[in-house]
């Protein structure tokens, strides 16, 4: 595991927490924590910091459809107030992160979205609780009325 991820598995409770130090990103650092334990499906929340926030949020087409907005990347530091998410395997079997959080920029303003893969830097910890998902498969999947690719939750054979 990355010498900059601190992780424990309380066995007791099946629950990994620990903190991401400055640097890694904080996706980086969730799939290693699952790979380090065998993790593929879970559920996690994390505060701390990041040197930024790269995020979309949603969009209302006139016809009243949705899609995501351009990408958003601050231009301060943020202290993220909550992170919660899910990861499952992408439509290639490879483990993906789906991330929302809320957070506070340098300059005061309050904001939050769904956050982007590789772009959110640690600025000096997240500390977070992961909670394994053993039983259940979680993989993307075209959802069937909007054809978008969705995580799709079926048991574990």
């Amino acid at each position: 595991m990355d010498k900059r991820i601190q992780a424990v598995h309380d066995k007791k409770t099946d629950r990994i927490a620990g903190r991401f130090m400055k640097g890694i990103d904080l996706f980086e650092g969730i799939k290693g924590v699952c790979n380090a334990f065998g993790v593929e499906a879970a559920q996690f929340q994390c505060i701390g910091s990041l040197e930024y926030a790269t995020y979309v949020q949603l969009d209302q087409n006139e016809d009243g459809s949705l899609q995501y907005s351009s990408e958003t990347v601050t231009d301060t530091p943020i202290e993220l107030l909550s992170g919660t998410g899910f990861v499952g395997l992408d439509m290639d079997g490879e483990l993906e992160v789906h991330f929302h959080g809320m957070f506070v920029d340098c300059d005061k303003n309050l904001n939050g979205g769904h956050f982007l893969d590789g772009k959110n830097p640690v600025a000096v910890t997240i500390e977070f609780v992961l909670f394994p998902l053993n039983g259940i498969r979680m993989q993307r999947g075209l959802d069937e009325i909007s054809g978008i690719p969705v995580f799709q939750f079926k048991g574990k054979e």
